[in-house]
Parts: structure tokens; C-alpha cells; sequence
């Protein structure tokens, strides 16, 4: 068996190369404490050992977690999520930049080349089967952007230069902070505009919660207000507590402007991430003239809007792998990967 694991900031994914097999999304927020990663992995291993899961053979790991401001530089980063793995699990490969998997002494000689590769697993697998596509993953925090033609990557390699470019969109359908992407709403009947509070009042997923598009489980982060509900986590992610942080985007609460209002913020928080997917997809679109868009992660309706309003063909990898796997695509694909001995 070969289990892939992809250590983010928040989230640590992890997938085995069997379609039918074990996938899951951990929060596992490092940027609070790095020592959870040690915690999560732990975890893994006794599920995995303690199952009728065969023996693993390999672990495959990509990651995006050496950003966090636990750590002072990236190569901080990297080293320190390096020897975490490589003190948990036997035979540890690590993805780099060239697509190539390393041992744990090739990590500590460039560490800057394992930084942030867990879209190019994603994109490196894909380019096997489809070869002139887009392929988006939107997660809870940031989307991907990559262009594959021909069957080769044509995305860049670091994180800054696909900001540049707009590869990369940093923000995501949980724990982006709606202030971020609305400087000002349309309110009330006359649909007055109104600037927004540039505080960290509500994240795009109470925006969600409320418009339907996640449940109560899908809400796997932390609300801005957690703290006001120790004991009571069902509450912090029903729907009205959603409703009463998007009121304070405009400063109110739920009385003051009503639940017709909070909808409305949440609709403009939609729209104004389907717009930034739609002007990064065109851009790339007329570049390569490519005709379809593959889509993974937890967004796929952000995806599937900005594919119809761009009349390009759409098709999320939910549909052929299942949603568990599509969550974790990064991790899923850096395992297929590394059974294939890429």
C-alpha cells in the first residue's frame, strides 16, 4: 500500500492509491502549534497499523504547511515537516519541484525545492490523462490555477510567481476573511452600497453555511467568534450563527439589517470569487485555447459557475474518484504517483 500525505498550513490530507481506499482531511491548524503535525501523524499511523490495511510500502509527501508563520523561512519550514515524517513513518519520499520523489537527505541539501508542490502532484498525475486542460483546485484556503497542454505543466514553480501570474488565487471557500474580497456590498432594498469593516468578522464559510453549499460537517474550521462557543460546536456552525457574522461585515447584527440582507453579502461573496476564477481561467484560456477545465478540491460549484459563464467544458474529478478523494486530490495523487514510480 502507498499512502500519499499532504502537510498544509490547516489541513493535513492523506490518501491511499487505491481508489476504494483510505482518504481524509485533518485539521491540523500548524501555524497555532507545528507540534499537531507530529500529533496527526502519530494518529495515522496507529489507524493504519491497527487496520487490515496491508503493509505500506511507501509514503509519498507534498506540502504547503513551510509557509506558516510558526516558522521564520520557508527552509525552517520544510526541514521542520521533513523530520517530523521522516521520524514517524519507514521509507519517506519527498515530491520537489522537478516532479521527482527524493529521500529525506535531498531535503535538507535544497530545502526550497519541496516548498509548495502539492498542486504540482495534482497536475503532474492529470497531465497523464488529460492533455490540453485547466485544472483548478479550490480548498479552504487558496486556488490553483494550472494550465496543461500538450501534456506538460506550464504553470511556474513558486508560489510568488503564480500570484503573479494569476495561478494562484489566495483565497478559498472556508478560511478566507470576506473583507479580503468585498471592499463594499450592496445592501437593502435600494441596494445601497456599503463599505466593509476591515476586520476578521466572518470567513467565506459562513458565507456558505448560509447560501447552502456546506453543512455543519463541511464547516471543519474555526469561525472567527470560536471562542464564544467552547462547548457548543454545533451551534458556532449553524446557519443563524453564520447569519449574525456576515451582519457584522457592515457593522450590524441580524436584527438590524435581517436575514434577506445577510443573503445578499453572502451572493456577493460568490460572485466575487467566481469572478477572480473567471479572469484567471480566460487568461489562460486564450492563451493555450483551451476548451475544458478539470476541477478537484471543495469547490467545485465556485468552478463549475465560472466554467458556464466562460462556456468552457467542465468536469470535477468527484465524479470519477468520489468527493472524499477529490477533497484530498493533492495527497491521492502524489501516492498514484509514487506507486507508478514516477
Amino acid at each position: 500500500m502507498f499512502v500519499g500525505i499532504d502537510v498544509g498550513g490547516a489541513n493535513t490530507k492523506v490518501a491511499t492509491s487505491d481508489v476504494d481506499g483510505f482518504a481524509d482531511t485533518i485539521y491540523a491548524p500548524l501555524w497555532k502549534n507545528n507540534a499537531i503535525l507530529y500529533d496527526v501523524l502519530l494518529e495515522l499511523k496507529k489507524k493504519f497499523e491497527s487496520g487490515e490495511r496491508a503493509r505500506i510500502e511507501a509514503v509519498g509527501v507534498v506540502m504547503t504547511g513551510e509557509l506558516c508563520d510558526c516558522f521564520e523561512t520557508k527552509k525552517e519550514g520544510v526541514i521542520y515537516i521533513k523530520k517530523a515524517l521522516s521520524s514517524i513513518f519507514k521509507n519517506v519520499k519527498f515530491f520537489d519541484n522537478d516532479c521527482t520523489f527524493r529521500d529525506g537527505s535531498e531535503v535538507d541539501k535544497d530545502p526550497l525545492s519541496f516548498a509548495a508542490t502539492n498542486w504540482l502532484a495534482s497536475a503532474k498525475f492529470l497531465a497523464e490523462q488529460y492533455r490540453d486542460v485547466i485544472f483548478i483546485d479550490i480548498g479552504s484556503t487558496t486556488t490553483d490555477v494550472i494550465p496543461i497542454v500538450g501534456s506538460e505543466i506550464r504553470a511556474k514553480r513558486t508560489d510568488l510567481e503564480r500570484l503573479k501570474s494569476g495561478e494562484l488565487i489566495y483565497s478559498g471557500v472556508l478560511r478566507t476573511n470576506l473583507a479580503t474580497l468585498l471592499k463594499k456590498v450592496e445592501i437593502g432594498r435600494k441596494g445601497e452600497n456599503c463599505r466593509t469593516s476591515a476586520e476578521l468578522f466572518a470567513i467565506t464559510a459562513d458565507a456558505y453555511r448560509v447560501l447552502g453549499y456546506l453543512n455543519k460537517d463541511d464547516y471543519c474550521c474555526e469561525s472567527p467568534d470560536s471562542h464564544a462557543f467552547e462547548g457548543r460546536e454545533n451551534e458556532r456552525k449553524s446557519r443563524i450563527s453564520a447569519m449574525r457574522r456576515l451582519a457584522r461585515v457592515v457593522c450590524c447584527d441580524l436584527e438590524e439589517i435581517g436575514e434577506d440582507s445577510v443573503v445578499s453579502i453572502a451572493e456577493q461573496v460568490k460572485e466575487a470569487q467566481v469572478a477572480e476564477l473567471v479572469d484567471s481561467m480566460k487568461s489562460l484560456k486564450q492563451k493555450y485555447e483551451l476548451k475544458m477545465v478539470v476541477s478537484a478540491g471543495i469547490g467545485d460549484f465556485i468552478v463549475k459557475e465560472a466554467a458556464d459563464l466562460l462556456k468552457i467544458e467542465f468536469l470535477p474529478l468527484s465524479s470519477r474518484y468520489g468527493k472524499k478523494i477529490s477533497a484530498t486530490f493533492p495527497a491521492y495523487a502524489v501516492s498514484r504517483l509514487l506507486e507508478r514510480g514516477i
